[in-house]
């Protein structure tokens, strides 16, 4: 790895392994096609990326945070979402199981009367 004052971004290609990271920061980097394996990243804070088509396999989110994000698209399979928490969202289009969530609302609102 090289480090300089160039303006232009370098093209150099990195393979970490078995190494202690903590504490690091990374900024104005590309991680474009990288694969993060086996990685503890708690307590990490992933600020101002552009994360299209990024793809979590065998993750544990307990706890996370995500807020000002756009998932639009995205779609979740095989999730424990026990105590999840959605709030102040567009849910236009999205469904659970097929059923819109906005018709589930508007079914419990009818329901159950509007909160307020």
């Amino acid at each position: 790895m090289r480090v300089t004052d160039e303006p232009e971004a370098g093209r150099d290609k990195l393979t970490v392994e078995n190494m202690d990271l903590g504490g690091s920061s990374f900024t104005g980097v590309s991680l474009k096609d990288a694969a993060v394996r086996d990685a503890n990243l708690m307590n990490a804070l992933v600020d101002d990326v552009n994360a299209k088509g990024l793809r979590f396999h065998n993750a544990n989110l307990s706890d996370a945070t995500f807020s000002e994000v756009n998932l639009s698209g995205a779609s979740i399979q095989f999730a424990n979402l026990t105590g999840l928490s959605i709030g102040d969202a567009n849910v236009t289009d999205m469904t659970i199981n097929g059923i819109k969530v906005s018709d589930m609302i508007a079914l419990w609102e009818k329901t159950h009367g509007a909160q307020g």
